[in-house]
């Protein structure tokens, strides 16, 4: 098992104490200590037991005890003051009192995930989203990537005389080494090949909603545990998680971010020089809401890689956050204009869109929210918009559509979990326009408000509206409608 409280890491099999990626240096007696507290987190350990388990009953003075207490606090950053986690309970004893996450490690949870992987890959390729040969050689390769190979016995030679035989044994040792150091490459070629393949599968699948998302992230983990130390393998896991942060799809946010943020500092230590490493980077400071900070490393990612879109996408939502709208919709042209073909166009059109309605261009939002639904009808998030600006241009049925499309996707969406809780005071006042909007296409407050005269409970009342919803999608923006400057 593995302990996880605020950016430590605790791992008893190893002893080992983790502050994010760098190794804390404890005496073993302290390790022993700290892990039986944490361990026996659920109560007050006294100072009997701790000298029963940290010292096996032998007689052990206040002072070495409180020495070894004042070392565990230094070595989690707490101190006799504080107590923040380690808390001295008079005449009773310890206890720690942090907030602790158990995982179990890899190697015991790898047989579950991989299933799960592997079931992942089945759906999407009987759903014909994957070329079947991809999921067919990546399940065949699963044995053999898990390490798990069977190697034939050698065959034994046998010798009358004693000096042959001698011989004959020193010379099955030399090629059974041999032998052994070819198979344990061959492993190795199997796992980095099979981890490459996840990858690819991943990217396939992509991360346009929730279950994509659970599916492709699982792929992902897969390849870095086949492959631990590929930088490329550790900075998709990272997108990967901080997306479903930032679409909200992740049910522990803060321990997402930790979990990506680990693998983004291995990633940085082997190939700081990555685009993609810079690409994850700029991803995670937004999703960490370090926006000046995201733009700055962002701006220095696409100088290095001039026909890399990400970053200009990833500057454009940081600006859009800062209230900069102007610099928002530059950034997410020039995206457009170096990757016009990118499976990732719907996030930026979804950004122009969505200066766009800021600005009561209502017109050339739906223009461009139009898009970013057609490319992507399972985000959500385009549709929503797309609703908003329906509803104030006065096109109700249309608004309704949109948004009947919306919760069906997101059922709990309301007013409420809509309204902004990161950016600045200027992106909350340009929000409170798409809220307006999304009021009078029917979103209620919370769920039960039935004042929208067009949901009941979250669902739309009417007849076909999610078929109907998802041809127009399908068919995208009609001609004869206005196109905005930037389209023309």
């Amino acid at each position: 098992m593995l302990y996880f409280f605020d950016d430590f890491s605790l791992d008893p099999d190893r002893r080992e104490l983790r502050r994010g990626v760098a190794a804390v240096p404890v005496e073993p007696q302290v390790f022993d200590l700290l892990a039986h507290l944490i361990e026996h987190r659920d109560r007050v350990v006294s100072r009997d037991e701790l000298i029963a388990s940290i010292w096996g009953g032998r007689i052990v003075s206040e002072s070495a005890l409180s020495s070894r207490i004042n070392a565990a606090r230094s070595a989690v950053g707490d101190s006799g003051n504080e107590q923040r986690l380690i808390r001295t309970l008079p005449r009773k004893g310890f206890r720690f009192v942090g907030e602790v996450r158990e995982e179990r490690k890899r190697a015991e949870v790898a047989t579950a995930m991989e299933m799960g992987a592997i079931e992942a890959i089945d759906a999407y390729q009987a759903a014909g989203k994957l070329p079947a040969h991809q999921a067919t050689e990546t399940i065949q390769n699963n044995s053999q990537a898990r390490g798990t190979i069977s190697v034939a016995p050698m065959r034994q030679f046998v010798f009358r005389r004693a000096t042959v035989w001698a011989f004959a044994v020193i010379s099955i040792l030399g090629i059974g080494v041999v032998t052994w150091g070819y198979v344990v490459r061959s492993i190795r070629f199997e796992r980095i090949e099979t981890a490459a393949k996840l990858t690819h599968i991943a990217d396939k699948i992509g991360a346009n909603s929730r279950e994509d998302y659970e599916a492709a992230r699982m792929l992902r983990q897969w390849a870095v545990d086949l492959d631990p130390h590929n930088p490329n393998a550790l900075a998709s896991l990272t997108f990967a998680i901080v997306t479903g942060v930032l679409n909200q799809w992740s049910d522990d946010a803060a321990t997402d971010l930790h979990t990506a943020d680990v693998a983004l500092q291995e990633a940085i230590q082997i190939a700081p020089e990555s685009m993609l490493v810079g690409g994850a980077q700029c991803h995670i400071l937004r999703a960490m809401r370090q926006f000046e900070a995201a733009i700055e490393l962002c701006n220095q990612v696409a100088r290095r890689f001039p026909k890399y879109p990400f970053p200009h996408k990833e500057i454009g939502y940081d600006q859009l956050m800062l209230g900069e709208l102007d610099e928002a919709l530059d950034e997410f042209l020039e995206a457009d204009r170096i990757a016009p073909n990118s499976w990732l166009r719907w996030s930026w059109y979804q950004g122009i869109g969505l200066v766009y309605l800021m600005r009561g261009q209502d017109q050339e939002a739906i223009d461009w929210l139009s898009r970013a639904a057609v490319e992507a009808p399972n985000a959500g998030r385009p549709a929503a918009y797309l609703a908003s600006a329906y509803a104030l241009l006065g096109r109700e049925q249309e608004a309704r559509d949109a948004l009947a499309h919306h919760v069906k996707l997101w059922p709990k969406t309301t007013l409420k979990n809509l309204e902004p809780t990161v950016g600045t005071a200027a992106f909350n006042s340009n929000m409170q326009r798409v809220l307006k909007g999304l009021k009078l296409a029917g979103l209620p407050d919370q769920r039960g408000d039935n004042r929208g005269p067009a949901l009941t409970n979250g669902i739309v009342s009417h007849s076909d509206t999610g078929g109907r919803t998802a041809r127009a999608f399908r068919r995208g923006p009609q001609p004869g409608r206005a196109r905005s400057q930037c389209e023309r």
